[in-house]
C-alpha cells in the first residue's frame, strides 16, 4: 500500500540522507562519518519525544543497527520499570521523523482490537458503515514503529496472534476480509520487564510468553544508566539545586540499587529489597523537592517519589540505605540542606 497523503500530494515515504551527528549530536561528535535515512517530511502520526532524555549510548548503537538492518526482526528492549526502553524508541522515532503506533498490552487486548473495528460514518449517500483499521494494522500497511508497550503482558490469544505481525507475514484482517502485507518502513518492537520468561517476583503480571513468539524478538537489556549518566539528566533539568545535592540524589538512587539487584546489578544479593528506584523516581525526587518549596523536608518530596514503589517488608531496609546515604539531611528543610551543600566544596 501507498503511503501518499493524497489530500497535500505529500509522499511521506521520501527519504533524505543525513549525518549521524546531525540527527543524533547527543551521541555522535562532529567527525563521525556516518549518514543515516530520515523520512524527508515529517509524518503527522509523529511522537515528540522527551526533551530531557538523554540516551545510553551502547543501547542506541545497537538500536540504531536493528533500525537499518535489512532482516527487520521484532525488537524487545526489557529491563526494570523507568530504565528508559520506550523513550529510546520514542527518541529514535522522532529523530528520524517516524511515524509511531503505540499499543498497550494488557490481559484483556484481544487479536481483534489489534486489527480495527467497523465505525458509523457520514457520505454522500447517508451514514454507512465503514472500516477502521487498528493503530497495528495501520502501521503494517502504511509504515511506521509499532511499539508494544509491555508485551510479556499479552495473553495467549494475543500472543498466538502475535506471531506472524512480529514476523513480517501477510496478516489477514478477517473482520475486513482484508490481507495486509507488510510495508517496507513498518518496524515492530516491544518493551517488557522480562524477556518473556515470566515468573518474576516484582512483575507478577508479566506472563510467560511461548517459545515461538519469544524467539522472534531480538531481546536488549536496558540497565540503569551509569551515575555520570543521571548527573547530566539532572544537570539539565535542576541546575537550581546545587550539584553536590543533586550528587547526593544520584548515590542515594545506587545505593538502593546496590539493595535491589547487587552491586554488579546481576541479581546477587543477600536479603534484597523489593523496591525499583527507577531514573523516573530520581527526576520526581528533584522535581518535587523544588516544587514542595523551601521549607519542606528534603524527605518529603523523596516519600511523594518512592514510597509507592516500597514493599511493607522492605520499608526499614530502605530507610536504613536512605539514612546511611543522607544522615540526618533527609529530616532537614530544603533550603538548610541547599545551604550546606552550597558550602561544601566539590
Amino acid at each position: 500500500m501507498s503511503n501518499v497523503n493524497t489530500v497535500e500530494k505529500i509522499n511521506f515515504d521520501e527519504m533524505v540522507q543525513m549525518s549521524v551527528a546531525q540527527v543524533f549530536p547527543e551521541v555522535f561528535d562532529t567527525s563521525a562519518t556516518g549518514k543515516v535515512n530520515v523520512r524527508k517530511h515529517r509524518h503527522p502520526d509523529c511522537v515528540p519525544s522527551n526533551p530531557d532524555y538523554i540516551p545510553d549510548e551502547k543501547t542506541l548503537r545497537r538500536v540504531l543497527a536493528w533500525w537499518f538492518s535489512p532482516m527487520r526482526q521484532a525488537l524487545g528492549l526489557w529491563g526494570e520499570t523507568g530504565t528508559g526502553k520506550t523513550e529510546m524508541l520514542l527518541y529514535v522515532a522522532d529523530r528520524l521523523n517516524e511515524p509511531v503506533y503505540m499499543v498497550k498490552v494488557h490481559a484483556s487486548l484481544m487479536p481483534e482490537d489489534l486489527e480495527g473495528s467497523k465505525e458509523l460514518k457520514a457520505s454522500a449517500k447517508g451514514v454507512v458503515t465503514a472500516d477502521r483499521l487498528g493503530l497495528a494494522a495501520k502501521a503494517y500497511a502504511y509504515g511506521g514503529l509499532i511499539i508494544l508497550d509491555e508485551v510479556d503482558k499479552s495473553n495467549a490469544p494475543l500472543g498466538c496472534a502475535l506471531h506472524g505481525l512480529v514476523e513480517g507475514k501477510p496478516w489477514p484482517i478477517e473482520q475486513f476480509s482484508l490481507v495486509l502485507n507488510k510495508h517496507a518502513f513498518c518496524r515492530v518492537a516491544g518493551t517488557a520487564n522480562t524477556n518473556g520468561a515470566g515468573g518474576h517476583e516484582r512483575y507478577h503480571t508479566s506472563n510467560r510468553m511461548d517459545q515461538a513468539l519469544r524467539s522472534r524478538f531480538g531481546w536488549l537489556k536496558c540497565n540503569f544508566p551509569e551515575p555520570a549518566h543521571e548527573m547530566a539528566i539532572l544537570e539539565k533539568k535542576f541546575t537550581k539545586l546545587p550539584r553536590l545535592m543533586r550528587k547526593e540524589c544520584v548515590q542515594v538512587a545506587n545505593k538502593l540499587r546496590d539493595a535491589l539487584l547487587g552491586e554488579k546489578r546481576d541479581g546477587v544479593v543477600d536479603e534484597p529489597i523489593n523496591a525499583v528506584f527507577s531514573t523516573r523516581t530520581l527526576v520526581n525526587w528533584c522535581s518535587y523537592t523544588m516544587a514542595f518549596g523551601p521549607d519542606a523536608l528534603w524527605g518529603e518530596s523523596l516519600s511523594f517519589a518512592f514510597d509507592g514503589s516500597v514493599d511493607p517488608d522492605c520499608e526499614q531496609q530502605v530507610k536504613d540505605v536512605i539514612k546511611l546515604q543522607l544522615s540526618d539531611l533527609v529530616n532537614k528543610p530544603v533550603k538548610e540542606v541547599v545551604a550546606h551543600f552550597g558550602q561544601v566544596k566539590p
